[in-house]
């Protein structure tokens, strides 16, 4: 009988790996916003800044497998994350905006192929009996560091300590992989430079996947402004994150097994509507920060399951195993589409609205995801993928 417990442990050294990837990234990514404000740049610029973030992130989902076929799952962790780490350090050097946007690209070229080496890998071990499973723990890993990162801009470093910080634990997380032994997946087959067939995925997993890149990345790379530009500090923008993740956290304890035994279209859903009421509730309660905390813990519990339920949704149709990298990269690179825009039209947003406009952005996404996903177009001509017996299909179709 497959056991989540036993892959998971065969992937030891891969989840410590992530684990200092995460804390890293979590750093810097929520920093920059902060020292941007305090250098006084404006809301927009910072949102176009993040957004090269996710132009980075775009390119790699579309050229990073190259490398992966080429040398193998560990040696390009360990070539990204190098690289990820040198790019960080590099903010330190120059504060020109158009410099920051280069290394911006860098980091988000780099952060999104080590998730494409992540998931690919992981989809190689899970089967889909065990498969949300497991990656509700991947995301457990992912929340819990990335929050612990996040605490860390409570203690309000210099800038430079925070990228160097960042880079520390970004290059450290190749070391496990090397020490630990660990049987990494067959090379997968050499494909040319190609933009995912992103049309491949069912129709749920590709508005769900896209909607939750907008949600979750607007929301690391703007939460923190939005924190900002109410009158509190450092302080409150890194307790208000942290309790978002916290919440995500929590969720990816029981909504995998919760999609596996009911259904992903189900799971989905549920999470939006929790994510819709809690930004509801911080849109209404003004400036009162501990109930935001509060409201921002639920918000996360809802808008933090999205994109993995969204991977498993894909993961399930699939018909042909040997597609698992390319079905990875169509789904990272609808999350990342996803992504690209959302810091530049949260930025236009809050430059005309300020706080209330963080809070419509979120309002009307997830209102969208929700009514799409009751009664969603047919689009089912679009997939290639095939329903497999033992598959749930309570309220659940294409």
């Amino acid at each position: 009988m497959l056991s989540s417990k036993r892959t998971i442990r065969s992937l030891t050294a891969l989840f410590l790996g992530m684990i200092f990837v995460f804390i890293g990234s979590a750093l810097t990514v929520n920093s920059i916003a902060i020292i941007l404000k305090h250098n006084n740049v404006s809301n927009f610029y910072i949102g176009v800044i993040g957004s090269c973030y996710f132009l980075g992130a775009m390119v790699s989902t579309i050229s990073a497998h190259r490398i992966v076929s080429k040398v193998g799952h560990i040696r390009s962790f360990g070539i990204f994350a190098i690289i990820f780490g040198i790019a960080t350090m590099l903010h330190s050097l120059n504060s020109n905006l158009y410099f920051w946007m280069f290394l911006r690209f860098l980091l988000g070229f780099c952060y999104y192929a080590l998730l494409m080496v992540i998931e690919s890998w992981l989809n190689e071990k899970a089967k889909n009996t065990i498969r949300s499973r497991v990656i509700a723990f991947y995301e457990v890993v992912f929340y819990s560091s990335s929050g612990f990162g996040i605490l860390l801009m409570s203690f309000d470093f210099p800038s430079n300590t925070v990228f160097i910080l960042s880079a520390s634990f970004i290059m450290f997380a190749s070391i496990p992989l090397f020490l630990i032994r660990i049987k990494e997946p067959i090379l997968p087959q050499k494909t040319k430079i190609s933009i995912p067939k992103v049309f491949d995925i069912v129709p749920l997993a590709l508005v769900t996947s896209f909607i939750a890149g907008m949600l979750l990345n607007g929301f690391f790379s703007m939460a923190s402004l939005f924190v900002l530009i109410q009158g509190f500090g450092a302080k409150e923008a890194s307790i208000f994150i942290f309790s978002t993740m916290v919440g995500g956290f929590i969720s990816q304890l029981y909504i995998g097994t919760l999609s596996d035994k009911i259904s992903r279209k189900f799971a989905i859903i549920l999470c939006a509507f929790i994510a819709l009421s809690a930004m509801l509730c911080i849109l209404l309660l003004e400036y009162n920060i501990y109930l935001k905390y509060f409201f921002g813990f639920l918000l996360g519990m809802g808008m933090c399951c999205l994109y993995a339920l969204s991977l498993a949704r894909a993961n399930d149709m699939l018909d042909n195993p040997n597609k698992r990298v390319e079905l990875g990269r169509a789904v990272l690179f609808t999350y990342s589409f996803g992504a690209l825009f959302a810091p530049a039209v949260l930025g236009t947003l809050m430059y005309y609205f300020q706080a209330y406009g963080f809070m419509y952005f979120y309002i009307v996404l997830l209102s969208i995801l929700i009514l799409f996903a009751i009664d969603k177009p047919k689009f089912k001509k679009l997939t290639k993928f095939k329903r497999k017996p033992g598959n749930m299909v309570m309220l659940d179709d294409n």
